[in-house]
């Protein structure tokens, strides 16, 4: 009789392993929460950058292109030449001073 009251005493409790294993469960659904609020955030973000894109390549094509072109140059290693060093601090010369215009509100 002793033996059967320390068993029902003993399943009676919760072992380390079943603790475990819900912990494990817990764990697992928080994680697949959390993956889908991270697919559900890039996908807005995917949706609003290609709707941005878009209006800006309609709006400014030539400047689209600009961009394009300077982004392949530069992938394409462009900037290791000679050209492209060139090419590069003459840009800043140009583009730098009126950036800077821009930011400080100053008119052209």
């Amino acid at each position: 009789m002793e033996t059967t009251t320390k068993e029902t005493k003993t399943t009676s409790r919760t072992s380390p392993v079943e603790k475990a294993e819900r912990k494990a469960q817990e764990a697992g659904t928080e994680i697949q929460r959390a993956w889908t609020d991270a697919s559900s955030a890039i996908e807005t973000l995917y949706t609003q950058a290609s709707r941005e894109l878009q209006h800006t390549v309609q709006e400014r094509p030539y400047v689209a292109l600009g961009v394009a072109a300077g982004i392949g140059f530069v992938l394409g290693g462009g900037l290791r030449s000679v050209t492209g060093r060139y090419l590069l601090r003459t840009t800043a010369q140009l583009v730098v001073p009126g950036v800077l215009a821009a930011l400080r509100g100053e008119a052209d």
